[in-house]
């Protein structure tokens, strides 16, 4: 669907017969004194389409003259010069856009006690992060919408008390190279676009209370 108003482009799934989403998750915590903490969290999760019999056709089996409306949809010459292209595709059994059949969370903080410029308060250190495996990000899954799975690593430092709260953070600590999205670009054929992640961003936050 496009926007006319502002160029803008939204997609949606409005005829997918029916889909399962089913998995397990679990969470486990360590607490083990006001000092330090620790936790990590995981996720299996398995989201198909049970049915969908007349699904849009990925990139690699579109473009082409299409093929007779009468026809059985032939998928067995994808990118093939003068081939035929189906008009719509069965991709039942498939696995639904943006799931990764894994992820996890995690993270950490450790502090002391400390006195800074007569302020009684906690220095601390922390990090936190997460991580999915691959995944496509279009409806039709296509080769050329395979999004590889990626860990991310975040670090923060700083000193509070009850009345502010002064850190220093790094985001992607790594500075991992990883994409957001890969979209199949509306009105044509073969052009795939791309959403970079947030490279390494280092920065610093004040909180206060009044």
């Amino acid at each position: 669907m496009n926007g006319g108003q502002f160029g803008t482009v939204r997609g949606y799934l409005a005829n997918a017969d029916k889909v399962r989403s089913q998995g397990i998750e679990t969470d486990f915590r360590i607490n083990p004194s006001d000092r330090f903490l620790a936790y990590v969290s995981g996720a299996y999760t398995d989201a198909k389409y049970k049915k969908f019999t007349n699904a849009p056709c990925p990139p690699e089996l579109s473009g082409g003259t299409l093929q007779a409306a009468t026809a059985t949809p032939d998928y067995s010459q994808p990118g093939v010069a003068g081939a035929l292209s189906p008009r719509q595709c069965d991709i039942s059994g498939q696995r639904l856009p943006g799931v990764s059949r894994w992820s996890a969370s995690f993270g950490a903080e450790a502090n002391v006690p400390v006195t800074l410029l007569a302020n009684e308060g906690q220095a601390y250190f922390g990090g936190d992060g997460n991580y999915r495996s691959h995944w496509n990000s279009n409806a039709s899954p296509s080769r050329y919408t395979e999004v590889r799975g990626y860990v991310l690593t975040n670090f923060r430092a700083g000193f509070r008390t009850d009345r502010f709260d002064v850190f220093g953070w790094v985001r992607n600590a790594f500075d991992k190279k990883y994409i957001d999205l890969l979209q199949v670009a509306p009105g044509n054929v073969g052009l795939i676009a791309g959403n970079p992640g947030d490279p390494r961003t280092w920065g610093a936050t004040v909180k206060a209370k009044f």
